[in-house]
């Protein structure tokens, strides 16, 4: 994957490999010492109900960056990598 500034990132709508936009990225949560990006912070959808995923203190739901398939104009991520609740 090419190097793509985080800050461009946010505020790009997440959308699963079937097609369900999943939310907006509003964060993202980085190893220091690697600095690896670990997860996604992601704000669900209106349509998207979060008791589902798994989820922050904030109702947040999390991705691991390793469910990440693509980064265009949207993240596309691989449904089967979301862990679920």
């Amino acid at each position: 994957m090419a190097k793509i500034m985080g800050k461009s990132l946010l505020g790009r709508n997440v959308v699963s490999d079937r097609g369900t936009v999943i939310g907006k990225l509003v964060d993202l949560s980085i190893e220091t010492m690697a600095g690896k990006v670990m997860m996604l912070i992601v704000k669900p959808g209106k349509d998207v109900d979060a008791r589902y995923y798994r989820v922050n203190d904030r109702g947040e739901i999390l991705i691991p960056f390793t469910a990440v398939k693509a980064v265009r104009d949207v993240l596309i991520i691989n449904e089967g990598g979301i862990p679920k609740a």
